[in-house]
């Protein structure tokens, strides 16, 4: 039954759902803080950080409100480099600048720039304010290119849950004509994102969260409830907003995903394939949510089984490493992988 017309639970089993979902909730975020990072260098690393660059002042019910963006530039670069922009987490409410991997070694230390933006949380701004700001700072982006030596026509997105959603639909965004809201997008990596805001509770896990409140963070980005709202809800769903010609996409979920059930990334590959796009699909053995939040998948490669639009049809086993996912942004942004 879809979840337009899925019926809403008794005040007994509502209950439950919601204890539930605020135990699952508690559990991720105290996995979070006891998280070993991995060891730093001892040595400073050759890159340059610059922060603070403001890139939006939107409108809000206080006046104005900056948002902003660091770079992390290599210092030894001989020419524009390849942009990845990072998008944190944080169920469109408390996501932050800093909240990810460490972008100083994955991957400015190896010639990327890598950005790190904020984008307006949905308690002081609902959809599509989210979307509008990462178009902001990718526009914002092409203006700093000559300052700072960017290849904005080389550009990778990579997200993880909320950050992963919006990453997927500002690379799939279109502006007049049919053409891309923003140039020089050619890759996406999502990390567990929530991709058809419908159908988050047909795809939960046995266990998982449900939105039966306006806890739920879909509740929180689009104002109510997605079955309430569903023009809003389908033009949030990156599964509804696939076109031939996105750019190529690696997709990576944990298969014990109790936050965003993988079925979400499942939908989304599927589409991307009917669409004639190129996707690959990694789902992650054993994983909850947030793996790229901690050091663990660093310090201990994961095991992953992955499907690709370049081998239909076939499944192999792989290893979740951060190189796997610098060789899918070297394939795709450099034109030399060799030449870093």
């Amino acid at each position: 039954m879809s979840s337009d017309t899925a019926p809403q639970p008794q005040a007994a089993d509502l209950a439950a759902v919601q204890t539930n979902n605020a135990d699952v909730m508690g559990r991720f975020m105290e996995g979070l803080g006891s998280a070993p990072p991995p060891p730093e260098r001892i040595a400073p690393p050759p890159v340059r950080v610059v922060r603070d660059l403001v890139f939006s002042a939107p409108p809000g019910d206080l006046g104005p409100r900056e948002l902003r963006m660091d770079l992390y530039l290599p210092e030894e670069a001989s020419g524009p480099v390849p942009v990845i922009v990072w998008l944190p987490g944080g169920g469109w409410r408390t996501q932050r600048r800093g909240y990810g991997p460490r972008l100083t070694r994955l991957f400015a230390e190896r010639g990327y720039a890598m950005a790190d933006i904020e984008y307006r949380s949905s308690d002081l701004s609902p959809w599509p304010s989210q979307r509008d700001d990462v178009l902001a700072a990718l526009r914002h982006l092409h203006t700093l290119a000559d300052t700072h030596s960017l290849a904005s026509d080389s550009i990778g997105l990579w997200g993880s849950s909320a950050g992963a959603h919006l990453a997927l639909l500002a690379a799939f965004a279109t502006g007049a004509g049919g053409e891309p809201a923003v140039p020089g997008i050619r890759a996406v990596v999502a990390g567990y994102p929530p991709t058809d805001l419908l159908h988050l509770d047909d795809d939960a896990l046995p266990g998982g969260v449900l939105g039966v409140d306006p806890s739920d963070p879909a509740w929180g980005l689009l104002g109510g409830r997605p079955a309430d709202r569903p023009e809003a809800a389908a033009e949030a769903s990156p599964v509804r907003q696939v076109h031939p010609g996105v750019p190529p996409v690696l997709l990576m979920h944990g298969d014990a995903d109790l936050l965003i059930g993988p079925a979400q990334s499942r939908r989304l590959h599927d589409a991307l394939l009917a669409a004639g796009a190129e996707s690959t699909l990694l789902l992650v053995h054993g994983t909850d949510h947030s793996f790229l939040n901690t050091g663990d998948w660093e310090l201990r490669p994961m095991t992953a089984t992955a499907r690709s639009s370049r081998t239909p049809g076939t499944e192999r086993t792989v290893r979740l490493t951060p190189a796997l996912i610098e060789r899918f942004f070297d394939h795709h942004l450099r034109s030399d992988p060799w030449n870093a």
